[in-house]
């Protein structure tokens, strides 16, 4: 799972720039019972992001640590691994974001490439797409 992990990174890195980081205390989600969470990353300091090719099921639980994130804007980037079928969990995700956020608000985008297969290019303009759509424009 590392290598898609490292892949979603890297292409966040080369979308956003230098806008994007994945330390803390940027990532951090506070539940409120002690102790934390982490997102993957924030890009600036409006956009939540969290990067996942797991089970769908474990998708969904990576949804809740974006909507108990501080930032207004969320972007949940897919890689379609493990995922059984990854246009589902696009569109449940969808549905369990806009129970809780304006739709202007978030974005999901669903990756070509992952860590055994990159398509580097192509997956860099998806998430400008969505940082763009998301009120993000520097790309230093």
């Amino acid at each position: 799972m590392g290598i898609h992990d490292d892949y979603g990174k890297r292409i966040l890195k080369e979308a956003a720039g230098t806008a994007y980081t994945a330390s803390t205390p940027s990532v951090r989600v506070d539940y409120g019972a002690g102790g934390y969470a982490n997102v993957d990353g924030t890009v600036i300091s409006q956009i939540a992001v969290e990067i996942e090719s797991r089970v769908s099921k474990q998708v969904r639980g990576a949804v809740v640590d974006l909507i108990f994130h501080s930032y207004p804007k969320k972007l949940l980037v897919l890689l379609p691994v493990h995922m059984n079928n990854p246009e589902r969990t696009v569109a449940q995700c969808k549905y369990i974001l806009t129970k809780f956020l304006n739709k202007s608000d978030f974005r999901i985008v669903l990756l070509q490439g992952h860590g055994n297969d990159h398509k580097t290019e192509i997956d860099i303009k998806i998430v400008r797409r969505a940082l763009d759509q998301l009120g993000f424009v520097d790309y230093s």
